[in-house]
């Protein structure tokens, strides 16, 4: 039987965010056995050490929990089953950093339902039987932590579509999706050693600001192999970059002043859109420059990777 970390009734999100650092989520499991494109296991890494502030999940995921009692309703209504709300974080009996903050527990079985909601753009994940490979992960975790021989998902889709499905209790896939969070917070969280970067972690977002001006020193072969690897790449995508300008240069020419070729391609000329200099409105109007600059707020840049010219020798 599942134990209770903590209740969450009245909890704020951030203290809710930090109980969740004590162990590894349903949302945290795809991420870290990889397949998840909202990050990798250095994204949670990460996150549960405190060094990582994830962006604001935005509008999608506020309007999923406004939902989330739309959506819990029509279950019940279209499946005649009767759900409860649980205001609590539960535990592994047997792994207590794996945690489970699940939507509800269907009364009277042994069975729970995740509610969620997408946009029409992901509505292809979900037809027929199919589910996105982040929520099925997500699901068979909640199920070993609870112990349920099965799990509901309704999904409101794009506001006006309406699907739900059961999905059975995968022995096999939940020994994996133990094993792999086992050996994630064992052998990287408890022992301080980040796991490797995936193709699903982004740096851009995981590192956004540098704060230190040296360089690093320690450079080993497999990271002269990647940068290496990577100014082959580079060179690959610049020649068929100039390629495809070469081409397009071609069928400009022909195109002229015309808005394009008919069924081959177009050139048309983009709206124009006014700009307003607000500054410059300011002074006009006599605001000093005081004002103005009280007004006005550094933003710090982006940071700009480039590779160094002395690998592109050769390639």
């Amino acid at each position: 039987m599942a134990g209770i970390l903590v209740s969450t009734t009245g909890m704020s999100r951030d203290t809710w965010l930090g109980e969740r650092r004590r162990g590894i989520g349903g949302s945290d499991a795809a991420k870290v056995l990889g397949v998840s494109r909202w990050g990798g296991p250095l994204s949670v890494y990460l996150e549960k050490k405190g060094l990582y502030i994830p962006d604001d999940p935005g509008e999608p995921a506020y309007w999923g929990t406004v939902l989330e009692d739309v959506v819990a309703r029509e279950f019940e209504k279209r499946s005649g089953l009767r759900v409860q709300r649980q205001n609590k974080i539960f535990t592994h009996p047997d792994y207590p950093w794996m945690l489970a903050n699940i939507d509800r527990r269907i009364v009277g079985q042994n069975k729970g339902l995740e509610c969620k909601t997408a946009s029409n753009f992901m509505g292809d994940e979900w037809e027929g039987d199919e589910l996105p490979d982040a929520y099925y992960i997500q699901i068979q975790h909640y199920m070993a932590v609870m112990g349920w021989e099965a799990c509901w998902v309704a999904c409101l889709i794009g506001g006006q579509r309406y699907v739900q499905k059961e999905v059975q209790r995968n022995p096999e896939l939940i020994n994996t999706i133990i094993e792999k969070e086992r050996e994630f917070w064992e052998e990287h969280f408890l022992k301080d050693v980040p796991p490797p970067v995936t193709p699903f972690d982004n740096p851009n977002s995981l590192w956004p600001e540098q704060t230190d001006d040296d360089m690093v020193q320690d450079i080993d072969e497999e990271t002269i192999t990647i940068a290496q690897s990577l100014a082959g790449v580079q060179a690959t995508i610049k020649g068929l970059e100039n390629e495809e300008e070469r081409l397009k240069g071609i069928l400009k020419s022909k195109i002229g002043e015309m808005a394009g070729i008919q069924g081959i391609c177009s050139w048309k000329q983009a709206k124009s859109k006014m700009v307003t200099d607000w500054q410059s409105v300011a002074i006009e109007l006599g605001a000093e420059s005081d004002i103005i600059s009280r007004h006005t707020e550094e933003k710090p840049g982006s940071r700009r990777f480039i590779l160094d010219k002395s690998l592109a020798k050769g390639v």
